[in-house]
């Protein structure tokens, strides 16, 4: 019987992929109802995290829109949504470069959405901003 170290193999050299696979990927999570459930277009959000993520990633990903639920703290009503997620596998320069305009956009969603918290994820972890920024 082999063992698995007879099986490890360079995926990317066995399929024809260039060198240094981005591993770390940034999920942007584009709401498409206010905190207390009013809806609004979510379109031109989805069109501006895209064009963001492809500034960190060269290239971005929105899947389409899945179906979201939260609670409303204040309410205690759960708020079903129909969430956009928008990714990309990140250059770590760009991304580095990038983090004033990403947290400026993810405040600013928060803000002009009316959003109790915004989320977005990085490398497996989830990050909650529910205090925004000032217009900058």
């Amino acid at each position: 019987m082999a063992s698995q170290d007879e099986y490890e193999i360079d995926v990317g050299q066995a399929i024809g992929a260039d060198d240094g696979a981005a591993i770390q990927c940034l999920t942007l999570y584009i709401p498409s109802q206010d905190r207390n459930g009013v809806a609004f277009d979510q379109r031109p959000w989805v069109e501006e995290a895209l064009k963001l993520l492809s500034a960190i990633g060269g290239g971005a990903t929105a899947l389409p829109p899945v179906d979201g639920a939260w609670l409303n703290p204040e309410t205690n009503e759960l708020i079903r949504e129909k969430v956009v997620l928008a990714y990309t596998y990140v250059d770590a320069e760009k991304f580095v470069a990038m983090l004033p305009e990403l947290r400026a956009f993810l405040h600013r969603l928060g803000r002009e959405t009316d959003q109790g918290e915004t989320v977005f994820e990085f490398d497996d972890r989830l990050y909650k901003i529910r205090i925004y920024d000032r217009n900058r």
